[in-house]
């Protein structure tokens, strides 16, 4: 595919001559631009065609901004796994996360509009919102609703979302019941309900829904016709990447998840072709084609950190990294002495990765149509040291050593439990007797039920499975549909009264959840 040549201007507002000094220091000690690096695009698509072989990945897609121009754009492999429908660049997947810096975009067209201020209390524009703690609820800010500095646990409340019904406002209206797991504003917690929150306060204040929002203002300025808000407008589409996940064993295609509950955290579905105008967007500073659709203050705020959180030691080493955050929607940290502004997003068989590095005009995105993220972030690297003009390190080597540990890991945790399992020990009752209707505040209800002599938990269809006894009044959790990053079996306790009656259970999403008996 040739590359298309894109012309686009920047305006910004002049700087005073303090500031001007500042930006011409910081210019002369930053790193080389890399706009003269010339790479081999054709040994890149070998190499991604190589890739392809070391993960069970159907398909997928990349696209490299560069230069404000699409330079490269492919698809690889199939949209579903046993067809022959192949993937290219104009093929739909699911962009989960990376939807949460387009909710950023549009509150942050409020602010420059004066109707919003990113440290408004949440209260006085929904203000039916509550939080556990009452003074949480007076004093979170909508800057906080894009941080994950709430308080509450990471993915806490998915499962109000993941597989279920619950509209937004109903979704939004339990969240006082979830308890924090750690201080408002100290701790960094990923929440998705925390940015459906924050999409529902564009509603309140501009009158126009987050979807006809995103739509209206970021997809139709960009010309991103082939994006939607909504897995519903992907019906009688042709050239749509299927989800997959591991069931029983075997690689299979599954339904998209319908995340309209949560929309504003990971509902947008997109393209390579066309998540490039969303970057090039991004790197301009809020310029696309000569037009201003974000100020420059406002991709400056979304760009900064926020929330600083730590830099491990193998990202020290292997990414020479020295910062690492979060900003409004994206995470901010930098790459041999260049600034990322980055995200990935994952649902149910599908994985996403975006990468920005402004200073040099580079954007990198992967979709998947599987669910591990190893491949998105060996294929980044890989294009980032090309063009960077780093030494090409094997990257994929790298993860798939990684895979590797990972399944090691796996096989001691099952040994360990396996060891601690108490064997010869029977349920305290008849099956029959923990059949039943299970309720919790957040929640709600689940079902236990007897099927040809086995019990199954229902609470939605990402969150049904079998029991099989482990000892005790313990259960083992087979999930027919499971997520991405959530184990594929879990357990489950019942709770007994001193009368010997079944008074509760307690299972694992993410994290353990106590239902109580419904009488």
């Amino acid at each position: 595919m040739k590359p298309t040549r894109l012309s686009a201007s920047f305006t910004d507002r002049s700087l005073g001559a303090v500031a001007a000094l500042a930006c011409a220091l910081l210019a002369l000690a930053a790193p080389p631009p890399v706009h003269a690096q010339e790479v081999d695009l054709e040994a890149l698509d070998s190499w991604i065609g190589a890739l392809m072989d070391d993960w069970p990945t159907p398909g997928l897609a990349v696209g490299i901004v560069h230069g404000d121009s699409l330079v490269f754009a492919r698809g690889y492999g199939v949209r579903e796994a046993g067809g022959d429908l192949l993937v290219d660049e104009h093929t739909r997947f699911a962009i989960a996360s990376n939807s949460k810096a387009f909710t950023g975009a549009v509150l942050g067209m409020l602010v420059e509009e004066g109707s919003l201020d990113w440290d408004d209390r949440v209260i006085d524009h929904l203000p039916g919102f509550q939080m556990w703690d009452p003074w949480v609820t007076r004093e979170i800010r909508v800057r906080d609703l894009l941080t994950h500095r709430s308080g509450l646990a990471t993915f806490g409340g998915d499962h109000l979302w993941i597989g279920a019904t619950n509209d937004r406002e109903e979704i939004i209206s339990r969240i006082r019941y979830l308890q924090p797991v750690g201080p408002f504003r100290a701790s960094f917690h990923y929440q998705n309900l925390m940015f459906l929150v924050a999409g529902q306060v564009v509603p309140a204040v501009s009158g126009m829904s987050w979807d006809e929002m995103v739509s209206s203002r970021i997809l139709a300025p960009l010309g991103m016709g082939e994006s939607s808000t909504s897995v519903r407008d992907l019906a009688g589409i042709d050239n749509v990447a299927a989800p997959h996940e591991v069931v029983q064993g075997e690689l299979r295609a599954v339904e998209y998840d319908n995340v309209d509950g949560v929309a504003p955290a990971a509902a947008i579905n997109s393209n390579v072709v066309d998540m490039a105008r969303w970057m090039r967007l991004n790197l301009n500073g809020g310029v696309f084609e000569g037009r201003r659709i974000l100020a420059a203050e406002t991709t400056r705020e979304m760009q900064r950190i926020q929330y600083p959180l730590g830099v491990s030691a193998w990202a020290a080493e292997n990414l020479g990294r020295r910062f690492n955050g979060y900003g409004l929607g994206w995470f901010v940290s930098d790459y041999k002495g260049r600034k990322v502004v980055s995200h990935s997003g994952g649902l149910t068989g599908m994985i996403s990765l975006q990468t920005l590095l402004p200073e040099e005009g580079l954007g990198v995105i992967v979709l998947t149509n599987y669910a591990p993220d190893a491949p998105t972030r060996a294929i980044t690297y890989r294009i980032l040291d090309a063009y960077l003009g780093e030494s090409q390190r094997d990257w994929k080597e790298v993860y798939l050593g990684f895979r590797r540990q990972g399944e090691e890991r796996e096989r001691q945790r099952e040994e360990r439990l396996l060891e601690s399992r108490i064997e010869g020990t029977s349920p305290s009752l008849p099956l029959e007797e923990y059949a039943g209707t299970y309720t919790e505040a957040v929640s709600g209800e689940v079902e236990v039920r007897l099927d040809d002599g086995r019990l199954v938990f229902d609470y939605n269809p990402r969150h049904l499975g079998d029991l099989e006894h482990w000892h005790h009044d313990v259960f083992r959790v087979t999930w027919r549909h499971p997520i991405f990053d959530m184990s594929a079996r879990s357990f489950l306790q019942f709770q007994l009264n001193e009368k010997g009656e079944v008074t509760g259970l307690e299972v694992t999403f993410y994290d353990p959840i106590r239902f109580d008996r419904v009488e």
